[in-house]
């Protein structure tokens, strides 16, 4: 290292004047290459594409509708899963208050602690005896 008097302490946070950025000059000179896209554009491009599903118009579905679409399907058989999942979704959904003008999403009523509601009460719950 050079022998030279500096004016000022080098340390943590304050490196040797010659290697310091010079003014006008990025720090990341190469950055993010022009053209590249985000996760969620990829995403969102992804979902987009036709899914290879026909509505019963004729058109095509795209994936976003053919993932609800099947999600819907097993939530209406007796998969519980998917029930508890699609519900999740419309919560969250409720909650972003994302629907425009004359969408309308399902009301879902939540407890006080963020809990989805049970059927019934506990006063109401009949008891199965096994023989």
């Amino acid at each position: 290292m050079d022998q030279e008097v500096r004016d000022y302490a080098v340390g943590y946070g304050k490196p040797p004047a010659e290697t310091r950025f010079q003014k006008g000059q990025s720090g990341n000179p190469g950055g993010r290459p022009r053209g590249t896209k985000k996760l969620l554009t990829l995403l969102g491009d992804v979902l987009s594409q036709s899914s290879g599903l026909s509505n019963p118009d004729g058109s095509w579905m795209t994936k976003a509708e053919a993932i609800l679409f099947s999600l819907v399907q097993q939530a209406s058989s007796s998969d519980l899963k998917a029930k508890k999942l699609l519900f999740d979704v419309l919560v969250k959904l409720q909650q972003a208050n994302i629907c425009h003008g004359s969408d309308r999403l399902p009301e879902i009523q939540l407890d006080e602690d963020g809990q989805e509601p049970r059927e019934g009460s506990a006063g109401e719950t009949e008891t199965v005896r096994s023989n």
